[in-house]
C-alpha cells in the first residue's frame, strides 16, 4: 500500500481541519486507499481536559479518518505520562519508528511521541522531537481556573537529554518542535497588549542553542497560529505551520531554495 506522510500545526481539540483536508483531497490523493501518516506539531488537544467526555469525543472523531496521527506534545495538553498514570491498563508502549511511542488501546491510530526529547525515523528521515512550550496565556488561565499544565515545558534534566541526543545522534534530517528557536520567533504575531517581559522564553532560548549547534536539514514547528516558510539558509529550511494548510513531508524534505510554501502543500 502506498504511504503518504503529512505535517500540520495546532488543531486544539478540533478534528475539523483534518476532516476538511480529507474531504477536499481524498480523491486527488487517494487517501482511502493509502496508508496515511499525519504528524501534528503540538497542541493537538487529545489529552487536554482529562475529565468529562471532551477528549474522548475528539479522539473518536479523529479515529474515523483514514490517518495514523503522530502527536508531538505542545503546551495546551497534558504529558502522556500523566494520562497513562490515570489509566495504565488502557495504554501500551510500542516500539515503532526506531523509538518508543505511546498508544491508548481504544484509539490505536493516535500515537504519542515521548514527553522528552527523542529520536525517531519517519519514512527514512532521521528525526529529533523536542516537545513542550510556555503558555503565554498562563496567568489568564490561572485567574479563571482554566486548564494549565505546570510541566508544559522541558525541565533542565530533560533539556540536557536533548543536548546529549544532539551530540551523539546528529546529523538529523528533520527536527520537530512545538515552539521555535529564539531567533525565529515571529514577533509580528505576538499578542497585542501582552507584556512580553512576563513571557518565559526558556524553551525558545533552549531551542536556539540546539539549532545553532545542530547539523540538520529541515525544522518544523507550530504554536504561533500561522504558516511561514523562513529564508533558505545553507541548505536548511525552517517551517512554521498552523492548521489551514497541510504539508507533504516528502515535498518539504526535498524542496529547493527556489521553491515556495505553495510548492510543499499536499
Amino acid at each position: 500500500m502506498n504511504e503518504q506522510w503529512f505535517l500540520v500545526g495546532d488543531i486544539h481539540g478540533s478534528a475539523q481541519p483534518i476532516y476538511y483536508f480529507y474531504q477536499k483531497n481524498k480523491d486527488r490523493l487517494s487517501l482511502d486507499s493509502s496508508e496515511n501518516y499525519m504528524i501534528l506539531l503540538g497542541d493537538v488537544g487529545a489529552n487536554f481536559a482529562l475529565t468529562g467526555q471532551r477528549d474522548h469525543k475528539f479522539k473518536s472523531e479523529l479515529s474515523k479518518l483514514p490517518f495514523t496521527f503522530i502527536c508531538l506534545r505542545g503546551n495546551h495538553e497534558a504529558r502522556v505520562k500523566t494520562v497513562i498514570d490515570k489509566n495504565p491498563d488502557g495504554w501500551e508502549t510500542i516500539s515503532k519508528y526506531d523509538g518508543s511511542i505511546f498508544v491508548e488501546k481504544e484509539f490505536p491510530h493516535i500515537e504519542y511521541l515521548a514527553d522528552v526529547p527523542a529520536v525517531y525515523n519517519f519514512k527514512s528521515y532521521k528525526t529529533l522531537s523536542l516537545p513542550g512550550a510556555y503558555s503565554v496565556d498562563k496567568y489568564y488561565r490561572l485567574a479563571r481556573h482554566l486548564t494549565w499544565y505546570e510541566d508544559e515545558q522541558l525541565d533542565e534534566k530533560e533539556m540536557e537529554l536533548g543536548r546529549k541526543l544532539c551530540r551523539n545522534e546528529a546529523p538529523f534530517d528533520l527536527v520537530l518542535s512545538h515552539t521555535c528557536p529564539y531567533l525565529y520567533e515571529p514577533t509580528d504575531l505576538f499578542l497585542a497588549g501582552l507584556d512580553q517581559s512576563t513571557v518565559d522564553s526558556t524553551m525558545e532560548r533552549y531551542l536556539g542553542e540546539i539549532e545553532f549547534n545542530l547539523d540538520y536539514k529541515r525544522w518544523a514547528f507550530g504554536h504561533f497560529h500561522a504558516d511561514r516558510l523562513y529564508p533558505w539558509a545553507d541548505g536548511r529550511q525552517m517551517l512554521m505551520l498552523f492548521n489551514e494548510n497541510v504539508v507533504n513531508l516528502d515535498k518539504f524534505m526535498h524542496m529547493t531554495e527556489k521553491q515556495s510554501f505553495k510548492d510543499i502543500i499536499a
